[in-house]
């Protein structure tokens, strides 16, 4: 297969994939079991780190063995520097469940995770929310993430919450049907 069939078939790919319905996909409900928040970094970045290095943890993966990438999302670097919010999903116990990250400037949300065994809750549907939320110029912005192709619930959420996606681009890996989709929402 040359490259432009191989883009043509990833593009039709794309499209069909982009207008299946979010209801195809099921959708989790909130649960009374968390607490969502804007975390104080001082005092909870131990238990966002340690939510975090559970995505790994299945897989057997040191933190020091990972890629800087990976590294830095464990660690919550990027959270540690002005101009960026943690939203997280809090368990009665002070457990972190999940988090989803928001650079306050650029309006881009990044690293919504959550834990495994906390899933289809709807944790990360109220932690989008909070993310709306907490944007403190209430000007009309536009909210903007990416999501790999393969994370059909992640897409299906944020389909749900009114992200579009009007692009795609880049190769995440050998294979080439995991790749970025860019989305984004328009807020008022």
């Amino acid at each position: 297969m040359t490259p432009s069939n191989t883009l043509l078939l990833l593009l039709s790919i794309v499209a069909a994939f982009l207008s299946v319905p979010c209801s195809s996909f099921g959708s989790g409900t909130a649960t009374s079991a968390a607490t969502i928040r804007v975390a104080d970094i001082s005092k909870d970045l131990s238990a966002i780190q340690e939510c975090r290095r559970s995505a790994y943890a299945n897989e057997g993966k040191d933190v020091s063995t990972l890629l800087s990438a990976a590294k830095s999302f464990c660690n919550a670097d990027q959270i540690q520097k002005p101009g960026y919010i943690c939203v997280i999903a809090q368990a009665k116990d002070g457990t972190v469940l999940g988090t989803a990250d928001l650079n306050t400037r650029a309006k881009i949300v990044n690293n919504v995770y959550v834990r495994e065994e906390a899933r289809k809750q709807g944790l990360a549907q109220l932690m989008m929310e909070a993310v709306e939320d907490s944007l403190s110029d209430k000007l009309p912005t536009t909210l903007k993430l990416t999501v790999q192709s393969k994370n059909i619930p992640a897409i299906s959420l944020y389909k749900k919450l009114g992200f579009e996606a009007p692009g795609v681009y880049g190769f995440l890996d050998a294979t080439p049907f995991d790749f970025l989709i860019e989305m984004e929402k328009k807020l008022s």
